[in-house]
């Protein structure tokens, strides 16, 4: 299934799915990180039901909420959560050039994306010293690794290949779309022109060496070079 068809099929239930233990910690943790961004107009990339758009808007930035879906984004707007609403593709994003003092792309939806096309898209519309902060699933994902493990399945072509998908039943059926993992070097090599720090959550975000590598998810704060 494509990923637009799958998230407005999702998007039906999607914060009650999302609300177990596990994720209301990484919200915790997520809410942490874009409180310290300095405040102006952010865009909220893969926004979904606009969870990290309404923390924003709440502390005061002005904020543009995207998704590829577009009943995740008519719930965003339906709830109030930001003050700009658009259907948008992370790899073409629609804005002009240096537009934002903030870009947000948070609990993976990267991992839908080729993050190089998402960062030439993300190097036009971001100002220079603009911040960005996203998160991505991680290949060396320990929790995955040890749960295949146990399961006498051996993870390692998975890991090299760096795809998945993610499965869930919508409305008593089925339903899967792809997605692509990234390891921590990727995203060094990528984002190389920035200044950055890379953290992990586990879920409690870590910015310890060796630790780091293995989290759920990688977490990315940068700042865009002066050019």
């Amino acid at each position: 299934m494509d990923k637009k068809s799958f998230y407005d099929l999702l998007s039906e239930n999607y914060d009650l799915r999302y609300s177990d233990t596990l994720n209301k910690k990484m919200r915790m943790e997520e809410e942490k990180i874009i409180n310290k961004l300095p405040l102006g107009l952010t865009l909220d990339i893969g926004c979904g039901t606009g969870y990290h758009s309404n923390i924003l808007k709440n502390r005061g930035h002005k904020v543009v909420s995207t998704d590829i879906s577009f009943e995740m984004i008519k719930k965003a707007k339906t709830n109030n959560n930001g003050d700009f609403f658009l259907v948008a593709d992370m790899e073409n994003l629609p804005f002009k050039t240096n537009t934002f003092d903030n870009v947000i792309s948070i609990f993976g939806a990267l991992n839908h994306a080729n993050i190089t096309k998402f960062k030439i898209a993300l190097d036009s519309c971001l100002k220079k010293e603009g911040f960005v902060i996203f998160t991505v699933g991680n290949s060396f994902n320990i929790f995955w690794i040890i749960k295949n493990l146990s399961r006498g399945n051996l993870p390692l072509r998975a890991i090299k290949k760096r795809k998945g998908k993610i499965s869930t039943y919508i409305q008593g059926k089925k339903r899967s779309v792809r997605i692509r993992y990234y390891s921590r070097k990727e995203i060094e090599i990528i984002f190389n022109d920035y200044s950055f720090k890379l953290g992990s959550l586990y879920p409690k975000l870590i910015f310890l060496p060796i630790l780091n590598n293995f989290g759920r998810y990688i977490v990315f704060i940068g700042q865009k070079a002066i050019q």
